[in-house]
């Protein structure tokens, strides 16, 4: 196979960051964040520390398909009582032929990087103390 197909279905690792701040302040500073991005809040869930965000879909044209990037976050309380945030970035494409939906996680992506400092800076702000409402 070559390593264009194999790196397709190759497992992607989150992208991984410690802070110095409670599990719960940070769940609901990486809410916050995600807004801040420009994303839309999607799916969360206290009882499993996780959050899932959205960009809008980009319309495709006759010749490309339509797009839409996602972001899973999960936010782990670790023995140092310090909180880490695991991230993960989707890429999910629909072409115009039926059948023609895929998705594929991303080891690289800018938002890895937009989404940390922006989750830093929340916590930098004074963290955000409840989770906002979604969107």
């Amino acid at each position: 196979m070559s390593s264009r197909v194999t790196g397709r279905f190759a497992h992607v690792p989150p992208h991984s960051r410690t802070f110095a701040a409670d599990q719960k302040k940070v769940y609901c500073a990486a809410q916050t964040a995600l807004k801040n991005v420009g994303l839309l809040l999607g799916r969360t869930s206290i009882a499993n520390w996780s959050i899932d965000g959205y960009a809008p879909i980009r319309p495709g044209t006759a010749t490309s398909d339509a797009r839409q990037t996602t972001i899973k976050v999960r936010v782990f309380e670790t023995d140092s009582l310090e909180t880490r945030v695991e991230v993960l970035v989707w890429e999910h494409t629909e072409g115009g032929s039926p059948g023609s939906v895929s998705e594929q996680a991303r080891r690289e992506h800018s938002l890895y990087e937009i989404y940390y400092a922006a989750l830093q800076q929340v916590l930098q702000d004074g963290g955000a103390l409840n989770p906002p409402g979604k969107n």
